[in-house]
């Protein structure tokens, strides 16, 4: 009370009232929890000031983060190829109707996403990774051909070594080999190194799907073909992409069809008997 005492000897009391008098009015209401100058009290919550700092730090991490993060996507149109150079200077022959995506420059490790069909020349350095709907090919140095395209997926290793994972399979493949997935399993297989490829115009076929052969052809001529029913149908043979009529005519013969060019971009493709009637 000593100390409340010296504060009130500073005080002018209201007019009418002694000292005392307004000092007990004071303590009264003091003591109910009143003042006559009472203010509605607020209460305060960090958590909106700590949404606004959350979402300022996320765009000073986009700000700083983004120019080292730019992604780089390459798409090679119906009828042409594309040679990509990659930030390691690894080369992708990317084939018709097919797109590769990577961050350019890379951070930490080698990666491109493709969907379709290229050819890598990889750089020697550390893990190479090309990422497809269909599997995963794991390089550190070497050149290898790589098809992902609905449900095919074939992998043929032409220098160095190459691992392949898909369907929680995995296999290492040397040059002169392929791994393919068959009937949901990964197999396998050899084939002949010094066969031309897609590369130099030259696509060869083991008993494929007669669809994916035409699936084929309608990329690297961009035509559209219409097409009888040949779902149970396989094929086995090859063409080049250096003459329509001829890749037709080797597709076609052999496999008791015919073919009508409409147009430049439109060809009808139908049974050899039903010409007949």
């Amino acid at each position: 009370m000593n100390k409340y005492n010296e504060i009130l000897k500073q005080w002018e009391a209201p007019e009418g009232k002694t000292t005392t008098q307004a000092w007990d009015e004071v303590q009264a209401k003091i003591t109910r929890g009143e003042t006559s100058s009472a203010r509605p009290v607020i209460r305060f919550s960090w958590r909106p000031l700590l949404s606004v700092a959350a979402a300022a730090a996320i765009i000073v991490g986009l700000i700083v983060l983004w120019p080292n993060q730019s992604l780089r996507q390459v798409a090679a149109q119906a009828g042409a190829r594309q040679i990509v150079s990659l930030p390691d200077q690894s080369q992708v022959d990317l084939n018709a109707g097919s797109t590769i995506s990577f961050s350019d420059p890379w951070q930490s490790e080698r990666e491109v996403k493709l969907e379709g069909q290229a050819f890598f020349e990889v750089m020697k350095g550390g893990r190479f990774n090309v990422v497809t709907p269909n599997g995963v090919v794991e390089v550190l140095g070497t050149s290898f051909d790589v098809f992902a395209r609905d449900h095919r997926f074939v992998v043929e290793c032409r220098t160095g070594k190459v691992k392949v994972t898909s369907n929680r399979q995995e296999v290492d493949i040397l040059p002169g080999y392929r791994a393919e997935i068959i009937d949901g399993q990964l197999t396998v297989s050899e084939f002949d190194l010094i066969r031309g490829d897609w590369r130099s115009g030259e696509f060869h076929f083991e008993q494929a799907p007669l669809e994916d052969v035409f699936e084929e052809i309608k990329r690297q001529f961009n035509v559209q073909i219409t097409l009888p029913d040949v779902s149970k149908r396989f094929y086995t043979g090859r063409f080049s992409s250096k003459n329509f009529e001829e890749a037709l005519q080797l597709i076609c013969l052999p496999m008791g069809l015919k073919y009508d060019i409409r147009d430049n971009a439109t060809v009808l493709v139908f049974e050899e008997r039903d010409a007949l009637r």
